[in-house]
């Protein structure tokens, strides 16, 4: 009878596990993921622009396009006439601290005084004038960093000290990268922070939690997500599962990466070093594309091909070279 008992038990336990294991992949789906942001709105919510800069008229377009998604958030595009990459950065007020996050793909295009400008209006309506400046990075490619020197002498620590590997784990505060998630408060603004090598060694996506937005840097966008090396793919797969996890827990209202590559046509995306982007897709992703990336990468196997999907590309550049486009 007593053995009768415990194997009762525990199949009661196994199934109960089961049935949280199902409840956590059903919540970690495209449709799960989806509902849970729609039912929990975010405090700051914001908007986007039609259309952003894609090189389509040179003479017209100015350097850095600037929209403010709201009051305390600003997106900039670095104009496609100044690079092809055309990379996105994020500005985002708090209290004590402004938090740029990349400068850029061309050294030559001031940025500096783009950012002055807009902290100083912030500061006059805002009235935190002692806030100070962070520049930072999602990641540490050439594409990301070019206009640093354009702020050394006047950021609350030295620009580009993250991308120091030695200080890196110091300065976004990890103990355990990239499994654990550290928190930086910007004052009265919280901003989690996951570590997402594969792409790059030491990236980092941002969870704003006032707009609920995932900035992602250049492991999820609308475009070619590349993996450089073979020993990179588990580190991109398992960087994907942390986002999906992540997600299930904390409501995002977009996703939000540094470039566009892709049309708004499904399965048509741009290749690399594309000049003009006609009919350029959105830059904000819905957050059900994390389940999507993360389906994908299992459908393409421990050993992926280059392969195109409706707003992504999983771009193996080690088989397939950087300019591969279908």
């Amino acid at each position: 009878m007593r053995r009768l008992l415990l194997c009762l038990g525990f199949l009661a336990l196994t199934g109960l596990a089961l049935e949280r294991h199902l409840a956590r992949l059903a919540h970690a789906s495209p449709a799960g993921l989806t509902a849970f942001a729609a039912g929990n709105p975010p405090a700051e919510p914001g908007t986007f622009p039609d259309s952003w800069i894609a090189g389509l008229d040179c003479d017209a377009d100015p350097q850095w396009q600037v929209h403010a998604y709201n009051d305390d958030l600003y997106i900039l595009r670095q104009s496609k006439c100044e690079t092809f990459e055309a990379p996105f950065l994020y500005l985002i007020f708090g209290e004590q601290y402004i938090l740029l996050l990349d400068t850029g793909a061309n050294p030559q295009t001031p940025l500096a005084p783009v950012v002055e400008n807009l902290i100083r209006r912030w500061k006059q309506q805002s009235g935190h004038t002692d806030a100070q400046l962070v520049v930072a990075h999602t990641h540490g490619h050439f594409d990301h960093v070019q206009a640093d020197a354009q702020f050394v002498g006047s950021t609350a620590v030295p620009v580009g000290v993250d991308l120091n590997p030695a200080a890196f784990e110091q300065f976004w505060g990890f103990q355990d990268y990239p499994n654990d998630t550290p928190q930086i408060d910007l004052g009265n603004r919280v901003i989690d922070l996951i570590g997402v090598p594969g792409h790059f060694p030491r990236s980092v996506a941002f969870y704003d939690r006032n707009t609920q937005l995932l900035l992602t840097g250049d492991i999820v966008y609308p475009g070619h997500l590349f993996v450089f090396a073979q020993a990179d793919w588990p580190e991109f797969v398992q960087s994907i599962d942390r986002l999906v996890d992540f997600a299930a827990k904390n409501p995002i209202s977009h996703v939000l990466g540094c470039h566009i590559e892709f049309s708004n046509t499904p399965f048509q995306p741009y290749g690399y070093t594309t000049e003009v982007h006609p009919d350029e897709a959105p830059l904000e992703l819905p957050v059900s594309v994390l389940a999507d990336i993360q389906a994908a990468a299992q459908s393409v196997g421990p050993d992926p091909e280059c392969t195109i999907f409706d707003k992504f590309v999983i771009h193996i550049v080690y088989k397939c070279g950087i300019l591969w486009n279908g």
